[in-house]
């Protein structure tokens, strides 16, 4: 990695910029691959290529007074002025669509993305090491069924990544399902899934290779809370272990310690308040309830290739540079996944557009989303610079950023950060 790529991994993980008073607002089309933009700063035209001069709203011609309304709530968002009943509403799901470009007093302009964090509340599942609690949430599986199955355990979705079919044992920590034996809270139905490693070991990893346990005589079953006792069992032929080829991205938000007493009890940094800048903070979730079974993180908003709306949780990083400076934990092990098709490419911005992206620039563009064959939640961070910071445009999709290559530079970070893609549908179905 040559020393360019390294400085601009150090830039990634600066704090963002304070975005300073604004002056007027100029509106932009929503996302969309088919939206003109030579335009952004001169006018107030929402209109795509596909329409012509007619004024959209969101995905259809806007009827009487729509549009105004629109913009009204849009405004109301902006200013953070919007709950989440409204949230729920219609309107307010189609102004979460929307764009503005901001000129500070500076007249540097800002991407101003409504609804740019949003608070989502996403299941528990409880778990054992070493005799010890721990809770994580799921949010994608290698395996289709496996992803439906988890889906309905926990009431949210849960996406079908095949991906990370490919991560390399490297990259890999180990679960262990039960089949049969005591009944209890474990996604099929028994004793509690056990996992091999926490954070703050070096053997942890958020993508853990499903093994598959099953008495062989499941009268004779107890709950067994840890590896060690897993193998104990396997050893003495009282049960087996099937390995799979499933892979689970399952990062745990909160652990009871080491056996040995070198891991204390923890949990992912909890920071408390959110706020409609778009700063991404020193911490990702604002809550943890074992009761209630949820944790509550930040979403962050976004643009997915085809430059539709996604939001995306951070929950670790394969370095401690970008872990520390998010708050999240520190997964060394997916640093194996960097250079595999584990791993997809997030476009992240370090200079141009001021807005809500981690360096305080625009927000990110993904280059897979939830559904696409190579989506995955493991995402190598690109930094793209403008050659000419003055000549900078809002970048929304793949295309975009392809066809300003000639004006930017593309840079690898180095480093992988786990961040987890959501439809705009289900922060809405899922919103604290």
């Amino acid at each position: 990695m040559t020393s360019k790529i390294r400085i601009l991994g150090v830039l990634l993980i600066l704090p963002l910029f304070s975005i300073s008073a604004v002056t007027a607002f100029v509106d932009i089309p929503s996302a969309s691959a088919l939206t003109k933009r030579d335009y952004y700063y001169l006018n107030d035209q929402h209109t795509t290529a596909s329409y012509g001069n007619s004024v959209i709203c969101g995905d259809h011609y806007c009827a009487p007074g729509e549009y105004s309304k629109m913009q009204q709530e849009l405004s109301q968002a902006q200013q953070g002025k919007i709950t989440p009943s409204m949230a729920m509403s219609g309107h307010a799901m189609m102004s979460s669509n929307q764009t503005s470009m901001t000129q500070m007093a500076s007249g540097e302009m800002v991407l101003k993305l409504s609804n740019a964090n949003l608070p989502i509340v996403i299941p528990l599942v409880k778990g054992l090491f070493e005799g010890k609690d721990v809770f994580y949430i799921t949010t994608e599986a290698s395996d289709s069924t496996v992803a439906d199955g988890f889906t309905k355990f926990t009431n949210f979705p849960v996406t079908y990544a095949p991906a990370l079919g490919k991560a390399p044992a490297s990259s890999l920590a180990n679960i262990y399902a039960f089949k049969n034996g005591v009944k209890g809270s474990g996604p099929l139905g028994y004793q509690p899934n056990v996992v091999d490693s926490i954070p703050g070991q070096s053997n942890y990893s958020p993508l853990w290779k499903v093994n598959l346990v099953e008495w062989k005589d499941a009268s004779t079953a107890t709950i067994l809370g840890s590896e060690k006792e897993i193998m104990d069992a396997f050893n003495s032929g009282k049960l087996t272990i099937a390995p799979t080829t499933i892979v689970v991205n399952c990062p745990i938000i909160q652990w009871g310690g080491s056996m040995d007493g070198t891991i204390s009890p923890g949990h992912m940094m909890i920071r408390d308040s959110i706020s409609e800048s778009g700063s991404y903070g020193s911490a990702q979730v604002l809550n943890i309830d074992t009761t209630k079974m949820q944790v509550t993180f930040v979403a962050h908003r976004g643009f997915a290739p085809d430059g539709s709306t996604i939001y995306y949780i951070a929950t670790d990083a394969s370095m401690k540079g970008p872990a520390d400076a998010l708050g999240i934990v520190l997964a060394n092990k997916t640093q194996n996944t960097i250079s595999t098709s584990a791993a997809a490419d997030l476009y992240q911005f370090s200079n141009g557009i001021k807005g809500s992206g981690p360096l305080g620039y625009q927000s990110g563009v993904g280059s897979t989303k939830q559904g696409d064959q190579y989506y995955s939640p493991m995402w190598r961070i690109q930094v793209v610079t403008w050659k000419d910071p003055t000549m900078a445009t809002v970048l929304e999709n793949s295309h975009d950023i392809s066809s300003k290559s000639d004006l930017t530079t593309t840079m690898e970070a180095g480093f992988i950060v786990n961040c987890p893609f959501f439809s705009a549908d289900t922060v809405y179905a899922h919103i604290k």
